[in-house]
């Protein structure tokens, strides 16, 4: 026991010291805090915690990607329709298909204005979750208006807390120069934050950064590294891009999914964190009006006529 437990330390010290290497080869990427770094875990959030493992295993951070896994927690946390933040991440995978929820972005503005008020109001609170929201109702339209300099004032103040996807998207407004000057090298900084902290999409970007040259100096190693630490995640495009460098026609096996005996352990799980969090007694329903009865029945991709009286 003691042998395996300085091996496991050894490890690790291996691997920091890999990490550390890494840190100076990337040392052109770095700023400080200052340029909105995200370090450590965000502050904290009064989101469902199935909430906050969906948005794990739709990034990545929980190891790998899993939509399917993702899905089914976000639908159990916005079921009843009393966590806002559950309905707005509903609206937000409807905005662009996310999930595997069906792309459908007037009915994603009809649910997410449900509960708008709501969230500005928990944003302002200091709610770090409810921040990278409002920088998603600004950007994709799921507020009043479309702001794109509003989105990017919240998108940075949630990153600066510890906000993993918000850092993402900061560097997306700089690639895309939505509200601002397009600036790649700026975008590759936060994408660097965002991939550090597990993030699969930004690991692609940075690789595909490395490969063109783009906002960073070419390296075609560098470029290798990203991918592969995106395909290991279950990225299907990465895997592909890695392949093509390395020269290897052959597809790469894919990540094992959760097989249905692991999913349910997680979901029962998740419910566990749930009851726990909400000892006591449970809010009441007071947001069903904002949620179409597809999202209600667990039906994601399905559609209903209804009209929302929100």
């Amino acid at each position: 026991m003691a042998r395996a437990a300085v091996r496991g330390r050894v490890r690790a010290m291996r691997a920091a010291a890999r990490l550390a290497v890494w840190s100076l080869v990337t040392g052109a990427l770095a700023t400080g805090p200052a340029a909105g770094q995200v370090t450590g875990s965000p502050e904290p959030t009064t989101a469902d915690p199935r909430l906050r493992e969906a948005i794990e295993w739709y990034t990545g951070v929980a190891g790998r990607v899993d939509d399917d896994l993702a899905r089914a927690l976000l639908l159990e946390a916005a079921e009843d329709g009393t966590d806002a933040m559950a309905v707005m991440w509903v609206a937000r995978a409807h905005s662009r298909g996310r999930m595997g929820f069906s792309r459908d972005e007037p009915r994603a503005r009809r649910i997410a204005l449900g509960v708008f008020d709501r969230i500005r109001s928990l944003a302002a609170s200091g709610d770090v979750e409810a921040m990278f929201l409002m920088g998603t109702a600004y950007d994709e339209g799921l507020g009043p208006e479309l702001d794109h300099a509003e989105a990017l004032r919240w998108y940075r103040r949630a990153a600066a807390r510890g906000h993993v996807l918000a850092a993402h998207n900061v560097g997306n407004v700089f690639r895309d120069g939505r509200g601002v000057e397009v600036d790649h090298a700026a975008a590759a900084r936060w994408w660097l934050r965002a991939a550090r902290a597990g993030d699969v999409i930004p690991a692609l970007r940075l690789g595909e950064a490395f490969e063109a040259g783009r906002g960073v100096a070419r390296s075609p190693r560098h470029a290798r590294f990203w991918y592969g630490r995106a395909a290991a995640a279950g990225n299907e495009d990465a895997a592909r891009e890695l392949r093509r460098l390395s020269g290897d026609p052959a597809p790469a096996s894919r990540p094992a999914s959760l097989s249905p005996t692991e999913r349910a352990r997680q979901l029962h799980a998740a419910r566990g964190r749930r009851r726990r969090a909400t000892a006591g007694g449970g809010a009441p329903c007071r947001m069903r009006c904002a949620l179409p009865d597809a999202v209600r029945s667990g039906h994601p991709t399905a559609h209903t006529s209804t009209p929302l009286p929100c």
